[in-house]
């Protein structure tokens, strides 16, 4: 039996028909339909035939013939095995019941049947035009949960989401600013404090843009927030590529393994703060952007965008989203549960797998080698 709302509500739709062309109202008190239930005061009839138990349960009041079809065609509509029947001033529903059911199947189809009576009296007070509409909304709303949409997020921002902290990214960026200092000198193109000063810089004056919330645009914040990633980016670039060349060709570091299981370590480790930092700049156009104005079709589709039954109202990717992003992808070295959509994600992605690939693969095995 099938108790699916967007059934019954077919059978409303059915229902607005039959009643926008009835000639006669159906039972009237005062100036509401007279709501329609079984009989108390009457018994059941019971009759069994092939396999089956059928049960007449009166109805108390007569009903019109408007009425019984709508009940007919609710019935139907929910494929609950019951018909709606009249005699002059007496009406029942007749239930069929296999009589392999157990006690509670037979329950269940019975209070099933009598609940289609009020959703009669239901369609029969509504306007045609209403129960129409509401039926079409709620085959809308059945639809929607029932597929995955297609377009993960659209629209405006929705009320009552709230905006973005910036304390996220800024504890993993000050993370990341002792990544340089930590490592050997010669890591490093200059003095060993220039790209940790820069970056310190940077997060100091974005803070300041948007006084740690971010939910206005800004360019200015955009234009200092892009350099931060370049920044970010070109270094993680540079100590990815200082520590394999000291793999393939011998490098201090490469000759203890504490130091090279260290040094693989914060490089890695920078790395997926790099690209943590160009997935969450540079999706949907940013945070502020995916605030503000969520896109139609998002560079990046968290599980919560693919099926936003899994996810609260509102919900929207945030900087742990990314960081979460940015480590699984450099310990799987392939999307795991965020799926790549635009080609710069695609590419951004391959590259951080690929990097990742080589870096851990280096150093596990001259770390082997060093202990053999």
């Amino acid at each position: 039996m099938n108790s699916a709302p967007d059934t019954a509500w077919n059978g409303l739709r059915l229902c607005a028909a039959v009643f926008s062309e009835r000639k006669a109202p159906a039972l009237q008190r005062g100036d509401r339909v007279g709501m329609t239930d079984i009989d108390p005061q009457a018994d059941i009839e019971l009759h069994s035939a092939d396999g089956h138990v059928t049960v007449s349960v009166p109805l108390a009041g007569a009903v019109t013939g408007d009425w019984l079809r709508c009940y007919q065609k609710l019935a139907l509509a929910t494929e609950v095995p019951v018909q709606a029947q009249a005699r002059r001033d007496r009406a029942w529903i007749v239930v069929s019941v296999p009589v392999s059911s157990d006690r509670g199947q037979v329950a269940a189809t019975l209070d099933a049947a009598r609940a289609l009576i009020a959703k009669t009296d239901a369609a029969a007070e509504r306007p045609p035009a209403t129960a129409e509409t509401e039926a079409s909304v709620r085959d809308w709303w059945a639809g929607r949960l029932g597929s995955v949409p297609r377009r993960p997020v659209s629209g405006p921002r929705m009320a009552g989401a709230q905006a973005e902290k910036r304390w996220p990214m800024a504890v993993t960026l000050v993370l990341a600013i002792a990544v340089p200092l930590l490592l050997p000198p010669r890591f490093s193109l200059g003095p060993v404090w220039a790209i940790p000063a820069v970056e310190a810089l940077l997060l100091v004056a974005i803070v300041a843009i948007d006084r740690g919330r971010i939910d206005r645009r800004s360019t200015a914040g955009r234009v200092l927030t892009l350099v931060l990633v370049a920044v970010l980016v070109a270094d993680a670039a540079g100590v990815t590529g200082r520590l394999i060349t000291d793999l393939i060709e011998g490098g201090p570091e490469t000759n203890s393994p504490t130091d090279l299981l260290k040094t693989g370590f914060l490089v890695w480790f920078y790395t997926i703060v790099a690209f943590t930092f160009l997935y969450w700049v540079f999706d949907g156009g940013g945070p502020e952007s995916r605030f503000l104005t969520p896109p139609q079709f998002p560079d990046l589709a968290f599980p919560g965008q693919l099926n936003p039954q899994v996810a609260a109202p509102n919900w929207r990717p945030e900087f742990f989203d990314y960081l979460y992003l940015g480590f699984t992808d450099a310990t799987a070295f392939s999307p795991t549960d965020v799926m790549p959509l635009a080609r710069w994600a695609k590419l951004a992605m391959t590259v951080q797998a690929v990097g990742s690939l080589f870096l851990l693969g280096l150093v596990v095995a001259r770390a082997v080698n060093i202990l053999k």
